[in-house]
């Protein structure tokens, strides 16, 4: 049963010998009566308050429901990133190892055929130095018999030519032929 307060200021008691001074009791029912009001104001803004707060806990509510979904779409989203980009660093890694290794084989290829010209150009040295050295050394031998021709040619000093004779000197001298 609620009690408000015009039924505390309607409240009618019994007249009974020796009772209650009426108009004490009167000033004490209005005394209730207010502070009751009172209390029944505050108690119906407190009723506003929480129906209020109620409904910002309940947008609260709502804008924490939407915040996790949102935070979980992010972290799915982020696991998916990091999982694309894994996939992606896989790709560039392999990539670059199939670019690495087709690099070194041309390099190994390069190095094979400039070894082997290499070695061509020193067979080759070799040959020109041997065909030099036998040159050289067949034109030694034309010197050695050229030389030897002209001094079994040569006349010994002592040795007179024929219509020469003594005291005679050359008709030039070798310098200034």
């Amino acid at each position: 049963m609620r009690i408000t307060p015009l039924d505390i200021r309607r409240q009618q008691f019994r007249k009974a010998m020796r009772g209650y001074d009426p108009q004490e009791v009167e000033a004490f029912l209005e005394m209730v009566a207010a502070a009751w009001e009172e209390q029944g104001d505050k108690l119906d803004q407190a009723d506003k308050e929480l129906s209020v707060l109620r409904a910002r806990a309940s947008d609260f509510d709502r804008m924490e429901g939407a915040v996790r979904d949102v935070l979980v779409q992010q972290q799915q989203s982020a696991a998916r990133a990091r999982e694309d980009a894994g996939h992606e660093a896989e790709l560039i890694i392999m990539d670059a190892e199939l670019k690495a290794s087709n690099l070194l084989s041309e390099a190994r290829t390069r190095v094979q055929v400039l070894t082997e010209t290499i070695r061509e150009l020193q067979d080759r040295r070799l040959s020109v130095l041997t065909q030099i050295k036998s040159f050289l050394d067949s034109q030694g031998r034309i010197l050695d018999s050229e030389e030897e021709r002209i001094r079994s040619e040569m006349i010994p000093e002592d040795e007179k030519l024929p219509g020469e004779e003594d005291g005679d000197s050359p008709m030039l001298e070798l310098s200034e032929l």
